[in-house]
């Protein structure tokens, strides 16, 4: 009975990936993907702010802002540091 409930509620409230990527993208245009937005998006996610991410890192707050908007270029040893402190595939920041 749960298990029956639970499958229609499920069905009932899918939305198609395409849908939320396409959402996302008219939200945030050619960002949208960038280096600096998986950058931010892990960050948040990790719930860290620039400045603790920074001091956890040795990279300066402001070096992470120019990298979050896509105005400096991360380089794989910075992807690594930060893809450690922050959990994910470095691949992502690069």
């Amino acid at each position: 009975m749960i298990c029956s409930t639970l499958d229609q509620y499920l069905d009932e409230d899918r939305v198609p990936a395409k849908a939320v990527h396409d959402k996302v993208r008219e939200r945030h245009g050619e960002y949208y993907l960038s280096t600096g937005y998986y950058l931010r998006l892990y960050r948040q996610r990790a719930e860290l702010t620039q400045a603790t991410l920074a001091k956890r890192s040795g990279i300066r707050q402001h070096h992470l802002s120019e990298m979050e908007n896509n105005k400096r270029v991360l380089g794989k040893v910075n992807a690594k540091k930060l893809a450690e402190i922050l959990d994910c595939d470095y691949r992502k920041l690069l």
